[in-house]
């Protein structure tokens, strides 16, 4: 197979992986981004109930309070949960992108050899040809040849 298309073929895969890990890193961004919000509304809920607590508030509301605070706490658990799924598929993408970019260096060492070996292939038939030119333009006759 023709080693530009593999190289474009690589490239490609390396590009496809850098994009899918830039999402992953956003959604893990949105994720952890989540979750502050959500402590900073634990905790101001978890002001509210103390300072209702203190005031004397009814048990209906006490229990409220303590309904959102654990709801809160189920969300936080939730969302950890996506956090650490994030965190794997992200990691998973990055050796998927290694692999992509060392999967292109190998194709770029490959082609770079190749062009190498290619243009020692052509000095050495153009040696041959001012060899063999200078070999029939010499003035040595027939038997003198060896």
């Amino acid at each position: 197979m023709n080693p530009t298309v593999l190289r474009t073929y690589a490239v490609q895969l390396e590009e496809v992986a850098k994009l899918e890990l830039a999402e992953l890193g956003h959604a893990l961004q949105q994720t952890v981004n989540r979750m502050k919000q959500l402590e900073a509304q634990a905790q101001e809920k978890a002001d509210r109930y103390l300072l209702q607590v203190r005031e004397g508030s009814t048990v209906d509301q006490a229990y409220h309070l303590l309904d959102q605070m654990d709801q809160a706490i189920a969300t936080r658990k939730h969302l950890e949960q996506a956090l650490a799924a994030e965190q794997g598929r992200m990691e998973q993408k990055r050796g998927e992108l290694l692999e992509a970019m060392q999967y292109r260096k190998k194709l770029d060492l490959l082609a770079t050899r190749a062009a190498l070996e290619l243009r020692r292939r052509r000095e050495r038939q153009d040696q041959q040809l001012l060899d063999e030119r200078a070999w029939r333009r010499s003035p040595l006759q027939k038997g003198e040849r060896s």
